[in-house]
């Protein structure tokens, strides 16, 4: 697994058992929130940033 999975397979795991657990609009809600803030955070870097934060990741350790 890559250093973002354990994040994303938590993500998951709590999205599925807010759906479950909570009323149905607030379980959509809490699943819109998981996806739509890191989305909204993306969009409001500068395209520089974006650039950046990609090339972060492309970069290897020799």
């Amino acid at each position: 697994m890559s250093n973002r999975g354990p994040y994303i397979a938590v993500g998951v795991i709590l999205a599925v058992i807010a759906f479950f657990v909570l009323p149905g609009w607030v379980g959509w809600l809490v699943i819109g929130a998981l996806i739509g803030i890191p989305v909204v955070a993306w969009l409001t870097l500068d395209r520089s940033q974006r650039r950046r934060i990609r090339n972060m990741h492309n970069r290897r350790l020799p």
